[in-house]
């Protein structure tokens, strides 16, 4: 497996991927499209200042993908919070460590950057999700609420 930077070239193959992400997620939130196609949603964010991009190819095929970026809000934080915004991996190469891998550039990433902490949002009853992240060492911080209407 080979984990590096996107590049313009694979925003069409990433847009992809987060349409699938969607779809996925649609089975938790009812107020995903499944149908969605997403198009061009990160080649605008590629080289912009505290955002990253990577991704997970084997066999010169992308089959994961990670977006975060880093959030510092002057007079509230007194640190930059790093946001993992979506995490991707292909049916097909889960459990294989592609996730951790990523996670793992991703907090090299926000710790350059002197971010204190990684925070994300995952689904409640995306319990495969959940156990990802507690067993890269996520814990639970705050609860976000809703009220349907």
């Amino acid at each position: 497996m080979k984990i590096r930077e996107a590049t313009l070239a694979d925003c069409p193959t990433l847009d992809a991927l987060l349409s699938r992400l969607i779809r996925d997620e649609a089975q938790y939130d009812a107020n995903l499209d499944p149908a969605v196609a997403v198009t061009d949603n990160y080649a605008s964010r590629l080289g912009l200042e505290g955002h990253k991009l990577f991704l997970a190819e084997e066999g010169g095929e992308v089959v994961a993908f990670l977006y975060g970026f880093i959030c510092h809000v002057e007079g509230i934080f007194q640190k930059p919070v790093a946001v993992l915004d979506a995490l991707f991996v292909d049916e097909g190469h889960r459990r294989r460590g592609c996730a951790t891998v990523l996670v793992d550039a991703f907090k090299a990433f926000a710790r350059e950057r002197g971010a204190c902490r990684v925070e994300l949002k995952a689904l409640t009853q995306n319990e495969a999700a959940l156990r990802l992240y507690e067993s890269l060492s996520f814990s639970e911080m705050k609860k976000y609420l809703k009220c349907e209407l």
